[in-house]
């Protein structure tokens, strides 16, 4: 008989809702996983287990009918979320940044359905880095080899959700945050469209491309999150007032499975540009899943996507010019508290002109209308590499320069930042493992809004693999837990 900790947010959820299992049992199980979980890859900031279970056991004398969608589902933040009992740390020990928030709208919506916090997940510091390197409190490590890296900065969500210590996380993706550790890890990471979930009571760092994001181990859990997590909030300027989604029955239907469910469906594909990207192996794996699409049903459109370059210089620009806005005063009064890669960044942002940055917004309502009459004209869903190859080894950051860990920084922002940039909901999809047994993903993209056409292309995916479904950590032999 399976664990507790090894359902599906979906199954777990059927069987809290039906009163087949009780949410503080849900809560201990999860709690000692979490632990032996973070024991070995860092993933949790902090683990609220005295918490969790008083939630636990309040909400199962919760009456059956006014059972949440989540009801007891266990879950975690990044820690960039304010609640009303504490601050988050942001991924440093002295977080300056002062909010004025009280609470976190996501974390609001997901405990207002009846999921249950068991603490704060690992982030790069700031959420400003793609590695999960973090030298105040430890890097957060692969799970499928702890000494390769998680990617970031929502690390400690993508490491947790991998190795089963949850069933989903939140996160937050400024320029592939959610997507890139979702990748590197092996898991579901959904980047929403830009105003789909309010980011109120989160710790910004570019206002114009903050995103809240989902990550789960299948399309079906990210959808069942993101019907919970999204609708208009007026306390965050950038929120956009759009019907909330209602997708889980949709991608359920797909996660299903069924004779080619993607007939019709155009996936538009810029080979050169990923062959000229990824490597070699990488390239197969991707290769690979357009054929499970194609299987599916799907056609294959090729697309020319040189515009994205463009369009990550200017994403670039206004992630400068916004963090230097954020963190400028502080950081020149006291550039030594701030982790040497940070402060190369922000060293760099503060020579950022303001005339930089309103060109920059000049140009994103252009880019997304370019997007829309090319490529996504052309086909319903992009697919493209969600990183250049499997997961980097640790001592590739830990021992490099701060240049050279920038550079791998950026070689994974290239990927996903244009996405980020024009506001279009985006996905990272696993798809196989490398020669060394690490994940690969490939990266979907649609059009604004279009997060349902993206989850159902994923869940039909998932349908015919088996790739979610595998697990790191799974004894306690050397090298596994």
């Amino acid at each position: 008989m399976a664990e507790l900790w090894e359902l599906s947010l979906a199954d777990l959820a059927a069987a809290l809702g039906a009163g087949e299992t009780g949410v503080e049992d849900a809560c201990d199980a999860f709690l000692s996983r979490a632990a032996e979980v973070d024991e070995r890859v860092n993933c949790f900031i902090e683990l609220d287990a005295a918490g969790a279970l008083k939630r636990g056991r309040e909400l199962d004398r919760v009456a059956e009918a006014e059972r949440g969608p989540l009801h007891g589902v266990p879950f975690a933040p990044k820690d960039i979320f304010v609640e009303p009992r504490r601050p988050p740390t942001a991924g440093v020990r002295h977080m300056d940044l002062r909010l004025r928030a009280r609470d976190a709208a996501a974390l609001e919506r997901a405990e207002g359905a009846g999921a249950v916090s068991l603490g704060r997940l690992n982030l790069d510091p700031w959420g400003y880095a793609t590695t999960g390197a973090n030298e105040e409190f430890g890097a957060a490590l692969n799970p499928w080899d702890p000494s390769h890296l998680t990617g970031g900065s929502s690390s400690g969500a993508a490491a947790a959700v991998a190795a089963r210590a949850l069933p989903f996380a939140i996160g937050g993706d400024t320029g592939g945050s959610v997507r890139i550790p979702a990748a590197f890890c092996g898991v579901v990471g959904l980047k929403p469209t830009f105003g789909r979930i309010s980011r109120r009571g989160s710790v910004p760092l570019c206002y114009s491309q903050d995103t809240v994001g989902v990550l789960a181990r299948s399309a079906l859990d990210a959808a069942l999150v993101l019907d919970q997590l999204a609708g208009f909030d007026a306390a965050d300027p950038a929120a956009i007032n759009v019907p909330a989604p209602a997708l889980a029955a949709r991608v359920a239907a797909m996660a299903a499975g069924g004779e080619r469910p993607l007939r019709g469906l155009r996936i538009g594909l810029d080979r050169v540009r990923m062959e000229d990207a990824c490597a070699a192996e990488t390239v197969a794996l991707a290769e690979a899943a357009l054929k499970v699409f194609t299987e599916l049903g799907a056609g294959i459109v090729e697309l020319d996507l040189t515009l994205l370059g463009g369009f990550d210089v200017a994403a670039s620009v206004l992630t400068q010019a916004e963090s230097a806005s954020l963190h400028g005063a502080a950081f020149l009064d006291s550039p030594s508290r701030y982790p040497p890669n940070v402060a190369r960044r922000l060293s760099a942002a503060m020579g950022c002109l303001g005339s930089d940055h309103v060109d920059a917004l000049r140009l994103q309502g252009r880019a997304l209308r370019e997007l829309l009459d090319g490529p996504l004209a052309t086909a319903d869903v992009i697919v493209g590499p969600a990183a250049p190859g499997p997961a980097p080894r640790l001592d590739s950051v830990t021992d490099a320069s701060p240049d050279e860990a920038l550079e791998l920084s950026l070689a994974l922002l290239r990927l996903h930042r244009p996405l980020s940039f024009t506001g279009v909901p985006a996905l990272s999809l696993p798809v196989g493992f490398d020669s060394r047994g690490l994940p690969v993903g490939v990266q979907l993209a649609a059009r604004p809004w279009a997060e349902g056409r993206l989850l159902e292309c994923a869940a039909a995916y998932q349908s015919a693999t088996d790739w979610h479904l595998r697990a790191p950590l799974q004894t306690t032999d050397q090298g596994a837990l």
